[in-house]
């Protein structure tokens, strides 16, 4: 007799909900992240106090390109995926940065958010600073970048989004036959 109990996820997507519970801890910055693992992307989307008109949507779009293909370029590399999109929204802007997660790593994430706090300063949402549980830096930095290693393995995961909702980062599981629902998991 066969049992009726099947397991609803594999057990490696309850650790990609946790790394990208981790990443959004970390760093409070990001409003949202979107890893995409059919087409090898991931899309961090940053949230902005104010409006984005189309000049200063270029400036940005340069700006990142260039710290990003010279971040790579010290390593011989460039880019396979590189976008930068913005939107307005009734006083939010935000800046959607899409990547291809071979080449993404945790020094150019920390280039990013450093890049955005730059041009932004205080309009740059951050979210406030959750206990991550890490006293050793390095020991949080290396979880960053074994969260980092997971979103670039399209064969142990399904696309996830994660997001903050008040107090509380969410993650989604998306459905990859269907555009529209998808599954909640905190």
């Amino acid at each position: 007799m066969r049992s009726s109990i099947k397991s609803r996820m594999p057990s490696e997507s309850s650790d990609a909900v946790g790394l990208i519970i981790a990443l959004l801890v970390r760093y409070p910055e990001i409003a949202t992240i979107v890893s995409h693992p059919a087409a090898g992307s991931l899309t961090l989307s940053f949230a902005i106090g104010g409006h984005i008109g189309r000049a200063l949507e270029r400036e940005i779009g340069e700006s990142v390109g260039e710290h990003v293909r010279s971040l790579l370029g010290i390593s011989g590399e460039t880019p396979e995926v590189l976008e930068v999109e913005c939107e307005s929204h009734a006083g939010t802007a935000f800046v959607r940065i899409t990547r291809d997660a071979r080449s993404f790593s945790r020094d150019e994430l920390q280039l990013l958010v450093a890049v955005l706090a730059q041009r932004f300063g205080d309009k740059l949402h951050r979210h406030p600073a959750e206990e991550d549980g890490y006293d050793d830096e390095g020991a949080a930095e290396e979880l960053v970048d074994y969260a980092i290693e997971a979103l670039r393995d399209p064969e142990s995961q399904r696309s996830l989004v994660g997001f903050r909702e008040e107090k509380r980062v969410l993650v989604y599981f998306v459905k990859s036959r269907k555009k529209a629902k998808a599954r909640a998991r905190s």
